[in-house]
């Protein structure tokens, strides 16, 4: 399974920076900056888990793609 991160401009926030995440040559999910923190969108959305480590850590689950 081959991965990409490609980091780009945001189209409809001007000024901001997105990270676009490849899998198999096919769009999987964009990151981008929020009001709040982050904003993680895609169709492959499969579930979230949280990690109780120190640091804590969001688990984000995508499924499809590829």
């Amino acid at each position: 399974m081959k991965e990409r991160f490609k980091v780009c401009a945001h189209d409809q926030l001007p000024g901001k920076m997105m990270v676009e995440y490849w899998r198999d040559g096919e769009f999987i999910a964009t990151i981008y900056p929020h009001l709040d923190g982050i904003r993680i969108v895609s169709k492959y959305l499969d579930g979230v888990s949280m990690e109780p480590n120190y640091p804590p850590a969001a688990v984000v689950k995508l499924s499809g793609g590829g």
